[in-house]
């Protein structure tokens, strides 16, 4: 018993002496919370351990030193609940803090898209602005007599490259007639260099080959060709009907020529003409029109877009602060009415 007793006195002396820290900081009163708890424990556990001795010599101790042991454990506990009431409210800062600032950026976003749609709106009138002057250009150049003049020129070089074409059509099937004969002596004949060239062209492309300048050398070679035939140089079933072709085609030369020639004046003098009306500047508006509209339908699309965006963190931003009033509320018990 004298052991036990020893025990509980050694203990509640070395525990009641512990020196606790200065309360400072928050950090000062956790600590001095944890070496209570282990003073608490470390007497208790003694006193547990010894309750009989205790009672058989200390009994009209035991009671003060139990009310005295309640009363230090009710404050500890009180200081425990205390700290957790702080680690508490710090969550609870760091959340509204969190949600406070997450509501700034918020406003802040909405503030820079609110100032880019009137920005955006007054480029787009001027775009406006500028397709309607650009349309009143064109539209008075569409209804001027040179641009009239100018449509009614471009149909008649149309019309004059269709008959051209027509042209050409009908030499190229007259010489297709005689590809033959012509095809077999480009391989036997002894002409010069140039004319065999030549030749090579009037096969491949006979109604752009046949021009005035060439007119000499052509009937050279188609004579050539014909004496060939002729004499059976240049070997065909119907020669004679190859001959009469190629005499057809040197006789119709002149008509081709004359047509051909009058057909390609006919384009030049057109083709001169067209300075009537500057079409490089006109096209070069229309293109200009055409950038402008697409650009104005860009912008079109650019503020709808910012408009939906800016309507959403609108909405967001109402959530969030009623997200924060409820917190608010939770915490502190009090309603807040948050204006922002």
């Amino acid at each position: 018993m004298t052991r036990s007793k020893t025990e509980v006195i050694s203990i509640i002396s070395k525990e009641a002496k512990a020196k606790m820290p200065q309360l400072g900081t928050l950090d000062d009163v956790k600590k001095a919370t944890e070496l209570a708890s282990q003073a608490l424990k470390k007497i208790g556990d003694v006193l547990g351990k010894n309750s009989r001795v205790i009672h058989v010599f200390a009994k009209k101790y035991a009671q003060d030193l139990k009310d005295h042991l309640a009363t230090i454990n009710t404050n500890y506990m009180s200081a425990l609940q205390l700290l957790d009431n702080y680690v508490k409210f710090e969550s609870d800062e760091s959340l509204i803090k969190e949600k406070t600032n997450k509501i700034i950026d918020m406003i802040q976003i909405i503030t820079d898209k609110s100032a880019q749609i009137p920005k955006l709106k007054t480029m787009h009138d001027h775009l406006a602005a500028s397709i309607s002057e650009a349309k009143s250009k064109t539209d008075l150049l569409k209804s001027s007599p040179q641009h009239a003049k100018y449509l009614e020129i471009k149909n008649q070089i149309e019309q004059n490259k269709k008959e051209e074409n027509k042209l050409y059509k009908e030499i190229d099937e007259e010489f297709s007639k005689i590809s033959r004969p012509l095809g077999k002596y480009f391989y036997v004949t002894s002409l010069e260099k140039p004319l065999k060239i030549l030749m090579e062209d009037l096969i491949h492309d006979p109604a752009k080959t046949i021009t005035t300048q060439n007119k000499g050398s052509i009937i050279v070679i188609l004579e050539s060709c014909m004496k060939g035939t002729l004499s059976g140089a240049v070997s065909v079933k119907e020669a004679d009907k190859s001959v009469d072709h190629i005499s057809a085609i040197i006789r119709k030369i002149d008509d081709f020529l004359v047509r051909k020639n009058a057909l390609m004046q006919k384009d030049q003098d057109l083709q001169s003409q067209l300075g009537i009306f500057d079409i490089d500047a006109f096209e070069e508006l229309e293109q200009k029109l055409q950038k402008t509209i697409t650009d104005k339908n860009d912008m079109e699309s650019k503020i709808k877009k910012l408009e939906s965006d800016l309507a959403q963190e609108t909405s967001n931003r109402a959530h969030a602060i009623s997200e924060l009033g409820r917190d608010l509320q939770s915490i502190s018990n009090t309603k807040y009415v948050i204006l922002v």
